[in-house]
């Protein structure tokens, strides 16, 4: 495992790094996680010898700021030319995975009790509201089940009466 000299070395002959590269570099990118490389870059980080940036959502790793001679704009266009995008951290908005198993448990509960409302499915099933909503969207949108409104009680079935 490489000592803090180590790392601060890789990442000066580097110019700038990130946890792949510096496995890579090591030589540990068949290792599963960062190993002990999180440690040694919070220690070089807290003596001032590194700035961690984060660029959208990676992490890179430079040498110290006196040993930088550009701006924090110039930086961002250098990570752009070498082919980091800049997006946010997260699901990209409106993009929904919908999980088989979970839709076909869904689908088992509603067909075992015939009728069921939405606060029973939600116990029953222990899930957030949102994602219960999202599976039952899909269901009823794909036909296989039927929502009937009755004031504010939401009822799921899979047959018409």
């Amino acid at each position: 495992m490489p000592t803090q000299e180590e790392v601060l070395e890789a990442i000066k002959e580097l110019g700038w790094a990130d946890y792949k590269r510096l496995k890579e570099y090591f030589g540990m990118d068949k290792y599963q996680g960062n190993s002990n490389l999180p440690q040694r870059i919070k220690a070089l980080q807290e003596k001032g010898l590194i700035v961690v940036m984060r660029f959208g959502c990676k992490t890179i790793f430079m040498p110290s700021p006196n040993e930088i001679t550009c701006t924090r704009e110039e930086a961002e266009q250098i990570l752009l030319e070498l082919g980091f995008k800049k997006r946010k951290r997260g699901m990209p908005r409106g993009r929904r995975i919908i999980k088989e198993e979970n839709m076909m448990k869904v689908l088992r509960l509603i067909r075992e009790r015939k009728l069921v409302n939405f606060r029973q499915l939600q116990n029953e099933l222990n899930w957030r509201s949102d994602t219960l909503n999202k599976y039952i969207d899909h269901l009823a949108k794909n036909g296989y089940i039927f929502e009937k409104r009755v004031g504010k009680s939401r009822l799921f079935t899979t047959v018409l009466f």
